[in-house]
């Protein structure tokens, strides 16, 4: 496709494609320590006791980032 083509020139990979109807539901930034973006909402799947796979990724990516920095 020539948007998703556009993108990734632009350096935004599209990393998760819907197989019911191929429109991309994730995007990343390879060259980002870490970005994502979604089309679906994750937080209507998830509760503090059973947070979203996605969160919590980005709460172990934020604690090392902050471990790395206090490190240095």
């Amino acid at each position: 496709d020539a948007c998703i083509s556009d993108c990734e020139a632009a350096c935004i990979k599209a990393t998760g494609l819907n197989p019911d109807n191929v429109l991309v539901d994730f995007v990343g930034i390879p060259t980002h320590r870490w970005f994502v973006g979604t089309q679906y909402h994750p937080e209507y799947h998830s509760t503090a006791a059973n947070p979203h796979p996605l969160f919590v990724r980005f709460v172990q990516e934020a604690l090392k980032y902050r471990d790395e920095r206090v490190a240095k």
